[in-house]
């Protein structure tokens, strides 16, 4: 009796052993435990005529966690001192280390308003709209260490065109429960193609500031207008603000979650393909450059994860033409800063780097669009605050603001929208006569930062104290073209609105 015990007994520990070591060394291609789901929905980017990007994510549960969970605490211990450090914001913290934690028994997972990957696949199902012919990518393994996230790119696809999407998820290749989610977007028209064109454009979207149960209005109010695509000009999440400051990979991750998990958001990033550019804040932190580190987190890493997060190309500096009427730059404003420019003894430091800019001067002047867009992170013109040093409107940058303002004004029918103000504004530069307009924050609790009463002789138009976001559209017609701007309240209102006309005679474009 006792021999058949320990044998009993031998036979379990050889079965945990043979256990261990099977999912110990099984090939992470998958969560092959249970359903896996897509609480971060997806984004469609980089559109152009022929290619698109549609980026995927898996996740542990079908939507975000419970608003009223449990934060984080972040401690940051000074390493000279060995002293605790207070945190606050707009700030980095270049020497501390950190210490997350979470209430006994819990981890970040289940911190509040996150949305926790999961390794699994995810492939890509496409068509043109009213087409039976589906198209489909191949199964993508997704992993933890890249927060669940996978890639797709389609190629070959018809330019000016609507397509369907439906985006799939699983936990393995044995998995036939699939999540599903659906998506439609529009490639971009060619160059010998004159379609009305709509987009938008929106900044500064801070987490502790919707406006909505299901995130921020303005997602709602810009899907109203249909646009055929939209423009995220930075500061996307804040990871220098609130209560959780993210000095590390994992809180940077968590910042991203949570705010993409939002209904808003994953219901207007389904319909609407999206081009994402980075600064400072959903970089590393405020004003930040490459040399800078907050914690654990550096500038380079903070930029791996942004890319990681929006399917930003290794190359964020992009132009995209849009039919025969429009074409739309996309400006880098933080890799090639010189560095640690507010100390610099340059008289000339660089925001935007001989290399882009020689770009901006040669693609700007190949250009057969009516209108051309330059959308920059910063502003160019402003005016901004004299305590600020950051953009081509302060006196940091005043030499090569100044050359950039005088190439920008030489093209008649080229406009500047910036991101990174929290107020709206339409401004001219008096000795280039460039145009700049700025669109303000994604709520009205984010707004701040300049005084309605006191406006400069550049404003146009001056509005404070509230947010919202910026529509254009191309209007075509035969022998004239339109490009219609206008800023929006939150709810989608317009408060400003100007249009432009082009007359078109043997190729040439000029003033109405």
């Amino acid at each position: 009796m006792g021999g058949a015990i320990n044998e009993t007994n031998m036979d379990r520990r050889f079965t945990y052993i043979v256990v261990f070591l099977v999912l110990l060394f099984l090939p992470e291609q998958g969560n092959s435990f249970g359903q896996v789901f897509q609480a971060s929905g997806f984004k469609i980017v980089n559109v152009d005529a022929t290619t698109a990007t549609i980026w995927t994510r898996v996740t542990q549960h079908s939507d975000a966690n419970p608003s009223n969970g449990p934060l984080p605490i972040i401690d940051a211990i000074d390493r000279s001192t060995y002293k605790p450090v207070t945190l606050r914001e707009n700030r980095s913290y270049s020497n501390v280390d950190v210490l997350v934690k979470m209430p006994s028994g819990l981890t970040l997972n289940e911190a509040r308003g996150g949305a926790p990957a999961e390794s699994g696949q995810t492939r890509v199902r496409y068509r043109i709209k009213g087409s039976s012919n589906w198209k489909d990518t191949s199964w993508q393994n997704t992993y933890l260490p890249h927060d669940g996230i996978g890639i797709h790119k389609l190629t070959d696809l018809s330019p000016g065109s609507s397509y369907e999407l439906l985006v799939e998820a699983r936990s393995g290749s044995d998995d036939s429960d699939f999540c599903r989610q659906v998506g439609e977007f529009e490639t971009t028209p060619l160059p010998g193609q004159h379609p009305p064109v709509t987009f938008t454009v929106m900044t500064c979207q801070q987490y502790e500031h919707q406006d909505r149960p299901d995130g921020f209005a303005i997602y709602a109010a810009m899907a109203e207008l249909k646009p055929d695509f939209f423009v995220n000009t930075g500061d996307a999440v804040y990871y220098d603000h609130g209560p959780v400051i993210a000095l590390n990979p994992a809180l940077a991750r968590y910042h991203w979650a949570r705010i993409f998990a939002l209904p808003s958001l994953r219901k207007f990033h389904s319909q609407v393909s999206s081009y994402f550019m980075k600064d400072d804040h959903d970089v590393l932190s405020n004003d930040c450059g490459p040399d800078d580190q907050s914690g654990e987190l550096t500038y380079a890493t903070g930029v791996n994860i942004f890319r990681e997060q929006t399917g930003l190309p290794n190359i964020s500096y992009r132009t995209f033409q849009w039919g025969r009427d429009l074409q739309i730059w996309l400006m880098e404003g933080r890799d090639y800063r010189t560095p640690n420019w507010k100390e610099s003894s340059s008289s000339a430091p660089t925001l935007w780097g001989p290399e882009q800019i020689k770009w901006l001067q040669n693609t700007l002047a190949a250009s057969t669009a009516t209108f051309r867009v330059v959308i920059t992170t910063v502003p160019i013109i402003g005016p901004d605050r004299d305590n600020k040093a950051d953009n081509y409107a302060n006196s940091a940058f005043i030499v090569e603001g100044t050359e950039i303002r005088r190439l920008l004004g030489q093209y008649a029918n080229l406009t500047v929208i910036t991101g990174d103000r929290h107020w709206q504004y339409v401004s001219v530069d008096p000795n280039s006569s460039l145009m700049e307009w700025s669109m303000g924050p994604a709520s009205d609790a984010h707004a701040g930062g300049w005084d309605e009463t006191t406006p400069r002789p550049e404003h146009r138009f001056l509005r404070t104290g509230h947010g919202g976001f910026l529509s254009a559209k191309i209007q075509p017609e035969e022998s004239a073209t339109s490009l219609i701007l206008s800023l929006h309240d939150v709810d989608g209102r317009v408060v400003y609105r100007e249009e432009k006309s082009a007359h078109l005679s043997l190729g040439l474009v000029g003033n109405n």
